[in-house]
């Protein structure tokens, strides 16, 4: 069974949904389906706003908007810090239980981020929280300040710690660990959503629960809400 797309909220000004791993928000490819085309269909061709974005490989929530205003809305709350996006992700190896890690990096003409420095380089700030252990790999939950380009996967790696599935930024190791388990999508899971409605101001929080087959070796109790 193909995975797809999920409607986990929606009212006549937005909607929540779940992106799975492996379809891309928006592409120029008539050939390959991606959300929004799904989204518009189900609409009828009606408004649809991109208030943000995963990466095609990276599963887990996005809002989109149903009308100009609600999405200017969004926007708003976007570059004002107050949409909260949280991540799971499942990394080969074992590190710190928690910190934040800044540093800076850029986007290469071939589609990677690589960390150093220099004028055309940006800061990048991500927060960790180590919530279990299991099988050489640790499960964290992570938070950005900053949305870079492969922020989460490409710091984590400078961090030692390549999330399962990776195949851009892992290691020899965990690109060996990932095979053996049939891990063929980064573990990282936009698992959980909170936004301001606009219609009465109040904080809506979304969450799901990650399919990659990654976060199969932890107790599933962790993940529920």
């Amino acid at each position: 069974m193909k995975p797809e797309v999920r409607i986990v909220f929606e009212n006549d000004r937005y909607m929540v949904i779940y992106k799975p791993a492996g379809i891309p928000v928006q592409t120029a490819s008539v050939r390959v389906p991606d959300v929004c085309s799904i989204l518009k269909n189900r609409l009828k061709g009606g408004y649809l706003g991109v208030i943000h974005r995963l990466d095609q490989p990276v599963e887990g929530l996005l809002v989109f908007a149903k009308d100009k205003q609600t999405a200017a809305l969004f926007s708003d709350e976007v570059s004002n810090g107050r949409l909260k996006k949280s991540y799971l992700a499942v990394a080969f190896g074992e590190g710190p239980e928690s910190g934040t890690d800044v540093c800076f990096m850029k986007k290469t003409p071939d589609n990677l981020c690589v960390i150093g420095e220099g004028e055309d380089y940006k800061r990048a700030e991500l927060k960790y929280e180590l919530l279990a252990k299991e099988k050489e790999t640790s499960l964290y939950r992570i938070e950005i300040a900053t949305g870079r380009f492969h922020q989460i996967r490409a710091q984590m790696a400078h961090l030692g710690l390549p999330l399962l599935g990776d195949r851009k930024y892992g290691s020899d190791a965990s690109l060996e660990a990932s095979e053996r388990l049939n891990i063929s999508f980064p573990a990282l899971c936009a698992d959980r959503l909170q936004i301001t409605d606009p219609a009465d101001g109040s904080v809506k929080t979304f969450d799901v629960k990650p399919e990659n087959p990654a976060f199969g070796i932890y107790d599933q109790k962790l993940f529920e809400k």
